[in-house]
């Protein structure tokens, strides 16, 4: 005998059919990076506060089962906007550092911010104005548990005001430096 095959039942009167939904979470850098609790307010009112992982990206989607109307699936869309420090470029955070002239000059340890805070590099000497300079394993994850770099851009940041004791040496300055003109 052929094995019962079941016949769907008829869906009784008044009972509302689980139906799938959506909704924007918008999420700054960092928090996309880290993870962690958000909340989220849905069209019918409700609202939720869930997990999220660790790593999401503009324009990801997350799908929280049983979550939507009568029963249905959400689907979350990630939204991360522009950050006014941090760029993103795949797993690659760029940043550019203001450095002053002496600290391009003379080099040395400096703390430059991070996504996940801020670290000590040990600047060389000299740098220049637009050189790149890269912070390994300091950048966004890649979704499989690893990081991109952080890639750091050299802005020599020249006073807007001089002290009198700035002014002073920087003419002592001018007086013994080597003209880079050869002139």
């Amino acid at each position: 005998m052929p094995p019962r095959r079941e016949e769907p039942r008829p869906q009784e009167i008044g009972q509302a059919q689980p139906r799938d939904a959506e909704a924007s979470l918008v999420v700054p850098l960092e928090r996309a990076f880290a993870g962690g609790k958000e909340r989220v307010r849905l069209e019918d009112g409700r609202s939720l506060e869930i997990v999220m992982p660790a790593g999401m990206v503009n324009g990801q989607k997350v799908r929280l089962r049983g979550q939507g109307i009568n029963g249905g699936d959400l689907y979350l869309l990630i939204e991360v906007p522009p950050h006014p420090k941090f760029r993103l470029d795949g797993v690659d955070v760029f940043y550019q550092l203001p450095i002053t002239p002496a600290e391009a000059v003379l080099g040395g340890p400096i703390a430059v911010p991070t996504i996940s805070g801020p670290v000590r590099m040990n600047l060389p000497n000299p740098v220049r104005s637009g050189q790149k300079l890269r912070l390994g394993k300091k950048g966004f994850w890649d979704g499989g548990g690893d990081r991109g770099d952080q890639i750091i851009e050299i802005v020599i940041q020249l006073p807007k005001e001089l002290s009198d004791q700035e002014r002073d040496l920087y003419e002592k300055l001018r007086q013994i430096e080597t003209n880079p003109r050869g002139l």
